[in-house]
């Protein structure tokens, strides 16, 4: 089978036996981490009541990212891809049974939570590009702007699943049960990656110290026009754009339950379906325009949809008008990430894959808790005050975040070099010093 012809972009994909199993595993520990990610953040602002200290924990989290993300990219392309990953899932279900043991014999503090939480983001550091970067393995290349989306389904069908399942486990197992399922999650994708017969080995192993090869793959995205506008864009999109999903328990709390806790555990578990809906159906687009030569108008399609979620949700504190903006605000945050990692992937040679992921994922991951911790403070200095029918507290934050990526949108229309020619080869690699390598993966 070749990638050509008639068939769907999402059956093509499908047809690969290794992406299927790939699929399959991420799918099921995705949805066990969205289900501790519903309970955490429940838990965190009924123990707190305090936005900036919900806001901490993400943040905390994305330090190491921040610190080495640059860095840990280039393990990715240099040591083996199965055993990292395997390594990296056993820890992190380590990490969440230490928590199911310590809320179920009431011994968790807040800073235990935070502790975590940096242990989380170092494992981080490494996973995240290692992961993505099999998808390039498991796929030819001609099927891989397909693929990015597809594969990035897992984590999306997850958002939806995971707090539907999530809010049960809450209420029959309390926050526990929760931190158990994650934990015993992980097997799944070890047994995934156990299971595929590609080949995860480093295929060329670099030459140079680590600071050039981490050097490298940096120069390659800033220097290509493209990918540079690219990286901009999301690195606005994750400081002013994504804040609103870690906020979720403190709109769902004080804004849709209007104050009341024990009745925030709907509106927050369908808080979060309405996002990973909306983040699906994103996908499905992504997908279905995988071969679009208007890649550029959908990223500015995208960040136009968070920029009137974001505005919508700061002026209603009616639960069905505010979850078909968080969907829209999902669907959009979806389309622009999943399709700049596509683009990272495809002009980029497939040696420095890890590497140019490394740039998005520091982006996305590194700095969007910035952002959180930046608004969960707006939120808390401007709670019980009102400014022209926009309540304080976490409602001002979406009001400033909607505005700030308003300001995003105008600019990215002054962007018309770095947002166009996005589906053709990159430039020749010796404009800028980087040895050719051969094309991305053959055909499982």
């Amino acid at each position: 089978m070749r990638g050509s012809g008639q068939t769907s972009p999402l059956r093509r994909v499908l047809q690969y036996r290794d992406f299927r199993i790939l699929w399959i595993g991420a799918f099921v520990s995705f949805t066990g981490g969205q289900i501790s990610n519903l309970a955490q953040g429940y838990f965190v602002y009924q123990l707190t009541h305090d936005e900036a200290k919900l806001a901490l924990v993400p943040f905390v989290w994305s330090m190491p990212i921040f610190a080495f993300g640059l860095v840990a990219g280039s393990f990715a392309d240099r040591f083996d891809k199965r055993r990292v990953l395997v390594v990296s899932q056993l820890l992190f279900g380590v990490n969440s049974l230490y928590m199911a043991a310590a809320t179920y014999w009431h011994f968790v503090q807040y800073w235990q939570i935070i502790a975590i939480a940096v242990l989380n983001g170092l494992i981080a550091c490494v996973e995240m590009p290692t992961r993505q970067s099999v998808v390039s393995r498991v796929v030819p290349i001609e099927d891989l702007a397909a693929a990015v989306p597809v594969n990035a389904m897992t984590f999306n069908v997850a958002r939806i699943a995971g707090p539907a399942i999530g809010g049960v486990i809450l209420n029959v197992a309390g926050v526990f049960g929760c931190y158990l399922a994650d934990g015993i999650s992980y097997l799944a994708l070890i047994g995934s990656l156990r299971s595929i017969r590609s080949d995860l080995t480093s295929r060329q192993r670099s030459q140079g110290t680590l600071k050039d090869l981490v050097i490298e793959g940096a120069l390659y995205a800033i220097r290509d026009v493209r990918l540079r506008t690219l990286w901009l864009f999301e690195l606005a999109t994750a400081l002013f754009g994504l804040s609103y999903a870690a906020m979720m328990p403190a709109y769902a709390t004080d804004v849709l339950a209007h104050g009341n806790a024990e009745a925030a555990r709907g509106p927050l578990t369908c808080a979060g379906i309405a996002i990973g809906t909306g983040a699906f159906l994103g996908l499905l687009v992504v997908t279905h325009l995988s071969q679009s030569r208007r890649k550029g108008w959908m990223i500015r399609s995208a960040i136009a949809m968070i920029a009137i979620g974001l505005t919508g949700l700061s002026h209603t504190d009616q639960p069905f008008v505010a979850y078909p903006l968080l969907a829209l605000a999902g669907a959009g945050g979806i389309v622009q990430l999943n399709t700049t990692n596509a683009l990272f992937q495809t002009l980029a040679p497939e040696r420095l894959h890890g590497r140019v992921l490394a740039m998005h994922i520091w982006a996305l991951s590194g700095l969007s808790p910035f952002g959180v911790l930046m608004f969960g403070q707006i939120a808390r200095a401007t709670r019980g005050h009102d400014w022209s029918g926009v309540h304080g507290g976490v409602q001002t934050a979406f009001a400033l975040g909607g505005a700030l990526m308003t300001v995003v949108l105008i600019v990215s229309f002054f962007a018309r070099q770095g947002l166009s020619k996005l589906h053709r080869d990159p430039p020749p690699e010796a404009a800028v010093g980087i040895a050719t390598a051969a094309p991305g993966a053959s055909m499982r």
